[in-house]
C-alpha cells in the first residue's frame, strides 16, 4: 500500500474519507483502519500513488477539508450516512462549504442523499477517480458517464476495471472481479462483470472481503474440496428446485443432498452457513416445505450442521429482477435459531441472525426510492415512532402513515422504473428480454408441474456427472 500518509505532512490533507456510524455495529473496531472496506483503500491508494494525501474526518470536522469522501458498502449505508450529517449546519446544502464525492457497492440510488451528496459515482472508480478528484480541486465540474453531477438524477453507467488491481492492499490483493453466476436477482453478478483468474472460478468473494478462514464456495466446490472443512459458506438462493431454477441459481435437490454428505465423509464436525433468499415472486409454503423435506433425506457418514440464512428478496436495481413485486412476508426474524431437521449427525436450522420484515422494507425503500420521497426517508431516519419499539410495530406504523405501492408492486418492463437510471454492463434492452424469459419460466413451472429451465444443474454442468442420490 501506498506510503504517502496524513503523518508525513504537518499540513491538513484537502481530502479526507468521512467516517461515521453503521446502522448496524458488526465490530468492536468501527473504526476506518478497523473497517474491512478494501474498495475504500483501494481509492486511497490510488490517490495516494498519484500525491493526493487522505485524510479522515466526522460528520462534524468535515468542514476542515475541502473534499470529503464518503464509503457506501450498502444499501443500509444510506441511512446511516443521511443520521449521520442531515441535521448538522455545515452540511446543509446552501451553507455547505465542501464537496462530496460518494460511491461504493451501495451506491445505487443517491436520491435520498442528493441534498448531501455533489457527485455519485458508480462501479470501480480505480481508473478515473484521480482525475475526478482533481477536476474538483481545481474548482470545475467533473464529467464522467460513471458520475452522477447531484442534486439532478440523471443517466450513469455502472463503472468497470479495465483489469486487475496490481497493488497489495491491506494483504489484500485482487485475484477476479464479479461472479461467474449469473443469478438473475443479485446486483453483484450485473454491476460487475466477471474476470479474472480460473482458480477462483468456484469462488463467490476474494478471502479477504469475508475474514478469510471461511472459504465461500458454489456449491459444487462442496464436491471438489477434497479435504476436511471446519466452517464453509456456500448459497442455494431459493427454496425450492423450482424457484432456484427460474432465478438463476440451478442446484437440484439432489445436489444438495450429496453436497452435505460429501463434506460429512470426513471426521469432525463440519457447519456448512447456507445463504438463501426467500420471499421471492410466487413463492409458496408448497416452495418452503421443498426445502425442508430434501433436508430430512441426508445423511451424513460424520456430524455436519446446516445453518440456513434467508434474506428477503430486494429488486436490486440493473438486475432482470429490478421489476420484480416484493413480499414482506413471512417474516424471517421469527424463524431465528429454529430447529428444522436434528438427527445423529445432521442438523438443519435457522440462522440466528435473520431479517426483520420492517428491515427489509426499508431495504426496498433505499432500492426504489425517489426524488418524491423525501419525507418518507427523513422520518424512517428521524421520526421517533420509528426509531423505538418492536419492528412489527415499525412496519404498522410506516405502512399507516405512507403509501408503500410504488416500492412494492410489480413493473412492466417497458414502463418508468424507479432505478431506471441504472445501465451495467449489459444494455437495458437485454435485461429486459431476461427479465421477459424468467417470467415465462416462472409461469411455465407453475401451469406445467415438474417443468424446470434447463434440464442440467450447476453442479452437474460444472462437474461434468450427474448428481443423484
Amino acid at each position: 500500500m501506498c506510503a504517502l500518509t496524513v503523518a508525513s505532512n504537518t499540513k491538513l490533507p484537502e481530502v479526507a474519507f468521512l467516517v461515521y456510524a453503521p446502522t448496524r455495529q458488526r465490530r468492536a473496531d468501527n473504526s476506518f483502519e478497523g473497517n474491512d472496506n478494501i474498495g475504500a483503500k483501494v481509492v486511497e491508494d490510488v490517490l495516494c500513488r498519484a500525491g493526493i494525501r487522505v485524510g479522515r474526518c466526522s460528520p462534524e470536522t468535515a468542514k476542515n477539508f475541502r473534499l470529503v469522501l464518503v464509503s457506501f458498502t450498502s444499501t443500509f449505508d444510506v441511512f446511516a450516512f443521511y443520521r449521520a450529517v442531515a441535521l448538522i449546519p455545515s452540511w446543509q446544502p446552501k451553507r455547505r462549504a465542501f464537496k462530496v464525492l460518494a460511491g461504493g457497492f451501495g451506491m445505487q440510488n443517491p436520491a435520498p442523499v442528493r441534498h448531501f451528496i455533489d457527485y455519485a459515482a458508480f462501479g470501480r472508480v480505480d481508473n478515473w477517480v484521480t482525475g475526478v478528484v482533481d477536476a474538483i480541486l481545481g474548482g470545475s465540474e467533473p464529467a464522467h458517464e460513471s458520475v452522477m453531477n447531484l442534486p439532478d438524477i440523471h443517466q450513469v453507467k455502472i463503472s468497470q476495471p479495465s483489469s486487475l488491481y496490481p497493488y497489495l492492499v491491506s494483504g489484500w490483493s485482487e485475484s477476479f472481479t464479479g461472479c461467474p453466476l449469473k443469478c438473475k436477482f443479485c446486483h453483484y453478478t450485473y454491476a460487475r462483470k466477471h474476470s479474472g483468474s480460473n482458480e477462483a472460478y468456484g469462488q463467490y468473494v476474494q478471502s479477504g472481503f469475508t475474514g478469510g478462514s471461511s472459504p465461500e464456495l458454489t456449491w459444487d466446490g462442496l464436491f471438489t474440496w477434497g479435504k476436511k472443512l471446519g466452517r464453509v459458506r456456500v448459497a442455494i438462493d431459493g427454496f425450492s428446485e423450482r424457484l432456484r431454477y427460474v432465478y438463476g441459481k440451478r442446484i437440484s435437490n439432489d445436489d444438495i443432498v450429496a453436497g452435505l454428505e460429501t463434506v460429512g465423509q470426513y471426521e469432525g464436525i463440519t457447519t456448512v452457513l447456507t445463504y438463501n433468499i426467500g420471499n421471492f415472486p410466487g413463492e409458496t409454503e408448497e416452495d418452503r416445505h421443498d426445502l425442508y423435506q430434501t433436508l430430512r433425506r441426508v445423511n451424513p457418514k460424520n456430524r455436519v450442521i446446516f445453518v440456513l440464512c434467508t434474506t428477503p428478496f430486494r429488486p436490486s436495481a440493473a438486475t432482470p429482477m429490478q421489476w420484480e413485486p416484493v413480499s414482506l412476508f413471512p417474516n424471517w426474524y421469527n424463524e431465528r435459531a429454529r430447529v428444522i431437521v436434528e438427527e445423529n449427525n445432521f442438523r438443519a436450522v435457522h440462522s440466528f441472525t435473520l431479517e426483520t420484515s420492517y428491515s427489509h422494507a426499508c431495504a426496498v425503500i433505499a432500492e426504489r426510492i425517489t426524488v418524491n420521497d423525501d419525507e418518507l426517508f427523513h422520518a424512517i431516519c428521524f421520526a421517533p415512532g420509528l426509531q423505538r419499539d418492536n419492528h412489527d410495530m415499525r412496519l404498522k406504523r410506516l405502512q399507516a402513515n405512507f403509501n408503500l405501492t410504488s416500492f412494492l408492486r410489480e413493473y412492466d418492463v417497458n414502463e418508468e422504473h424507479p432505478s431506471q437510471f441504472l445501465t451495467s454492463y449489459i444494455e437495458r434492452d437485454t435485461m429486459k428480454r431476461i427479465a421477459i424469459k424468467m417470467r415465462t419460466q416462472a409461469a411455465k413451472t407453475k401451469d406445467t408441474r415438474g417443468w424446470l429451465p434447463g434440464r442440467v444443474s450447476m453442479v452437474q454442468g460444472r462437474l461434468g456427472v450427474t448428481v443423484t442420490r
